[in-house]
Protein backbone atom coordinates (compact mmCIF):
# COMPACT_ATOMS: atom_id res chain seq x y z
CA UNK A 1 0.00 0.00 0.00
CA UNK A 2 0.95 3.57 -0.68
CA UNK A 3 1.39 4.53 2.80
CA UNK A 4 4.34 2.26 3.43
CA UNK A 5 5.82 1.81 -0.09
CA UNK A 6 6.69 5.16 -0.64
CA UNK A 7 8.32 5.70 2.03
CA UNK A 8 10.77 2.54 1.08
CA UNK A 9 10.47 3.59 -2.42
CA UNK A 10 11.96 7.33 -1.57
CA UNK A 11 14.72 5.75 0.92
CA UNK A 12 15.84 3.30 -2.34
CA UNK A 13 15.33 6.15 -4.55
CA UNK A 14 15.77 10.03 -3.19
CA UNK A 15 16.36 12.24 -5.97
CA UNK A 16 13.32 9.95 -8.12
CA UNK A 17 16.37 8.59 -10.76
CA UNK A 18 15.51 5.65 -11.25
CA UNK A 19 12.04 4.82 -10.31
CA UNK A 20 9.36 6.83 -12.72
CA UNK A 21 6.11 5.78 -11.92
CA UNK A 22 4.53 4.10 -9.27
CA UNK A 23 1.35 1.86 -8.62
CA UNK A 24 -0.43 0.89 -5.35
CA UNK A 25 -2.71 -2.00 -4.30
CA UNK A 26 -5.68 1.36 -5.32
CA UNK A 27 -4.39 0.29 -8.86
CA UNK A 28 -4.54 -3.35 -8.79
CA UNK A 29 -7.33 -5.53 -10.16
CA UNK A 30 -9.22 -7.38 -7.46
CA UNK A 31 -10.15 -10.53 -7.26
CA UNK A 32 -11.14 -13.33 -4.47
CA UNK A 33 -7.71 -14.47 -4.76
CA UNK A 34 -6.05 -10.85 -4.00
CA UNK A 35 -4.71 -7.83 -5.34
CA UNK A 36 -2.86 -8.35 -9.49
CA UNK A 37 -0.85 -5.76 -10.93
CA UNK A 38 -1.60 -6.10 -14.78
CA UNK A 39 1.50 -4.23 -16.74
CA UNK A 40 -0.94 -4.10 -19.70
CA UNK A 41 -2.38 -0.70 -18.71
CA UNK A 42 1.00 0.89 -19.80
CA UNK A 43 0.52 1.30 -23.41
CA UNK A 44 3.67 3.62 -24.03
CA UNK A 45 6.31 1.36 -21.70
CA UNK A 46 7.97 -2.20 -22.88
CA UNK A 47 6.98 -4.73 -20.73
CA UNK A 48 11.03 -5.58 -20.28
CA UNK A 49 11.53 -2.22 -18.54
CA UNK A 50 8.67 -2.87 -15.64
CA UNK A 51 8.96 -4.45 -12.25
CA UNK A 52 6.25 -5.38 -9.58
CA UNK A 53 7.93 -6.24 -6.12
CA UNK A 54 5.58 -7.72 -3.91
CA UNK A 55 5.00 -10.25 -0.97
CA UNK A 56 2.07 -11.85 -2.42
CA UNK A 57 3.24 -13.48 -5.68
CA UNK A 58 -0.22 -13.60 -6.85
CA UNK A 59 -0.48 -10.00 -7.44
CA UNK A 60 2.33 -10.78 -10.68
CA UNK A 61 0.42 -13.62 -12.02
CA UNK A 62 -0.46 -12.08 -15.52
CA UNK A 63 3.77 -11.11 -15.71
CA UNK A 64 5.30 -13.81 -13.71
CA UNK A 65 9.04 -12.66 -15.35
CA UNK A 66 8.47 -9.09 -13.83
CA UNK A 67 7.70 -10.12 -10.67
CA UNK A 68 10.35 -9.44 -7.66
CA UNK A 69 8.94 -11.80 -4.59
CA UNK A 70 10.10 -10.76 -1.52
CA UNK A 71 9.33 -11.41 2.28
CA UNK A 72 6.69 -10.00 4.37
CA UNK A 73 7.65 -7.04 6.36
CA UNK A 74 6.04 -6.67 10.05
CA UNK A 75 7.53 -4.03 11.80
CA UNK A 76 11.01 -5.77 12.10
CA UNK A 77 13.49 -3.33 12.38
CA UNK A 78 16.15 -5.44 11.40
CA UNK A 79 14.69 -6.45 8.02
CA UNK A 80 17.21 -6.31 5.14
CA UNK A 81 15.12 -7.71 2.04
CA UNK A 82 14.88 -4.93 -0.24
Amino acid sequence: MSCYANAILDYIDPHNEWITHRLFRENCIETEHGYIKDLRIFLNRLPKDLIIVDNSTISFVYQIGNGVPILPYYDNKKDMEL
